[in-house]
């Protein structure tokens, strides 16, 4: 192929040709998660995976694959690269922009007027990809009460070792002063204080008067309406977000709807799997775990699936060293494939 150019630098391997029209192919190290199927779909077996066990579990630094000169720039991986790690442009423009050439489709969709800024998808989700942001109410809405000190305190700070909410201070003379004492006050936070009564009890000098409101008076005070005080919101970085589920599944107001790219089921052969954990290196959805064993120390050899969370990528049976694990594809999510050369060379990806 004449005027073919590859570049290959910093985890990136572009591969250029110009002619009558100007191609690009892009792909990056720092988005793929190596799955490996833009080498299982490519016609010419132009790609390569590197070693991902060793690479993922920081054994050797290396590229995740090489791509060769061999490449005829079709757009294939591109086109079936579920996590956008490849781009095909054609004089500029990307392929994933025009209508004839198929993608694979996946989702990510948050309803906002749903979300009650829980914070659990953003724990749960193994890429950092959900951000949570919050602002709530001041404590006092929720607590009130009056506390007093009067002339029996001595200033011995009892009451500030037993407070619960680090909300008693007592405050020292300044070291000039002619007064012998150490502390010349004692101060409450009130924005901390809870109006709990610990100090009041553990006074000895009963020189502490609290008055909680909210326990004997409770039903003069109405209840706030804190989700209406609450205020955030929740964002989903969907460049990073792998469709894994993880954050639909544990939502508890059902917020979030994923729509995966691939439908079927990953198969782990137990009496092969060897536990060497490189599959759980790889898994760019944690969907893969040794599970607890009985004693203590002792890894069990195989690994489990949680299938509600797997997308199918197929990374771990790459880095499966003993080839324990098998994913079966029973439906790919995508548009319609215009030609029938790309129909069938997308349907290796359900063999």
């Amino acid at each position: 192929m004449k005027n073919v150019i590859k570049d290959q630098n910093d985890g990136v391997i572009q591969i250029k040709r110009e002619g009558v029209e100007s191609r690009i192919l892009k792909w990056e190290d720092c988005v793929c998660v190596g799955c490996g199927i833009c080498s299982e779909i490519c016609p010419t077996k132009a790609i390569d995976m590197g070693p991902l066990g060793a690479i993922f579990k920081g054994d050797i630094e290396a590229d995740k694959l090489d791509i060769s000169e061999k490449c005829v720039l079709c757009g294939m991986c591109a086109c079936a690269c579920p996590f956008d790690a490849m781009n095909l442009s054609i004089n500029g423009k990307s392929i994933k922009e025009m209508e004839q050439y198929p993608k694979i489709k996946r989702d990510i969709e948050l309803n906002q007027d749903k979300c009650v800024l829980c914070e659990q998808c953003e724990i749960v989700c193994p890429q950092c990809a959900i951000e949570v942001e919050r602002e709530l109410p001041e404590r006092k809405t929720l607590v009130l009460g009056e506390i007093s000190f009067n002339d029996k305190c001595v200033l011995c700070g009892i009451c500030a070792e037993y407070c619960p909410a680090d909300a008693i201070e007592l405050i020292p003379n300044d070291l000039n002063s002619k007064t012998l004492k150490p502390y010349k006050d004692i101060v409450v936070d009130t924005d901390a204080c809870v109006y709990c009564k610990v100090c009041e009890k553990a006074c000895p000098h009963n020189a502490i008067e609290a008055i909680c409101y909210k326990c004997p008076l409770a039903n003069r005070i109405p209840k706030p309406e804190l989700y209406k005080e609450i205020k955030g919101q929740t964002t989903i970085d969907k460049e990073v977000c792998v469709t894994c589920g993880w954050c639909a599944n544990i939502c508890p107001k059902d917020a979030i709807e994923v729509q995966k790219p691939f439908e079927g089921e990953l198969i782990v052969n137990e009496k092969a799997c060897n536990a060497c954990g490189a599959c759980i290196s790889v898994c760019p959805c944690n969907a893969l775990v040794f599970p607890k064993s009985e004693k203590q120390g002792e890894i069990p050899p195989r690994v489990e699936v949680n299938q509600d969370v797997c997308v199918l990528c197929g990374a771990c049976t790459h880095a499966c060293p003993v080839s324990a694990l098998d994913v079966k594809r029973t439906k790919i999510n995508m548009t319609d494939a215009k030609a029938p050369a790309w129909e069938k060379a997308f349907s290796k990806l359900l063999k």
